[in-house]
């Protein structure tokens, strides 16, 4: 009995000294919290390493069948469409980041359209992050849509 006893004394006793170091550590995170990131670092890679930068400019040169099927549309039409919109939606680069090229807001948007990629998808793929990619494609759309709204038709 007295065995039992210590026994479960010594398991009460590490318990509470294992819930301690656990509400130590709580209390610890809370006066000192961890500073957010900024920007992940792998989407900081984005003109070395993103799509817009390797993959899609290797297509265009290499494969130019595979780069029509990426973006439904020939490098031709591409550059024209890319002109054309680059006024309604190029962004000023700023203190704190870049800002994504038209270029690549016009690849994200049309490889979204062309193959209904979800957003993470896109954003492994051109290292953009969600938020943007969420942000810029409705933008690119009307864009394109103000440019050649004599040549698309929309029902209402």
């Amino acid at each position: 009995m007295v065995e039992s006893r210590i026994i479960i004394r010594n398991c009460v006793i590490n318990l509470t000294n294992i819930l301690l170091e656990e509400v130590e550590e709580i209390l610890e995170e809370e006066r000192n919290p961890k500073k957010r990131i900024w920007c992940r670092e792998w989407l900081t890679r984005r003109e070395s390493q993103g799509a817009s930068t390797n993959l899609i400019r290797e297509l265009r040169f290499e494969d130019p069948k595979e780069y029509r099927m990426m973006l439904r549309m020939t490098a031709e039409k591409f550059d024209y469409l890319l002109g054309l919109i680059t006024p309604l939606i190029q962004r000023e680069n700023t203190i704190m980041r870049d800002a994504i090229k038209p270029e690549t807001m016009l690849e994200v948007t049309l490889n979204y359209l062309a193959t209904g990629n979800n957003y993470r998808t896109l954003s492994h793929l051109f290292r953009v992050s969600k938020s943007a990619i969420s942000i810029m494609i409705p933008i690119v759309c009307q864009a394109v849509y103000d440019c050649l709204k004599d040549f698309v038709k929309v029902c209402e």
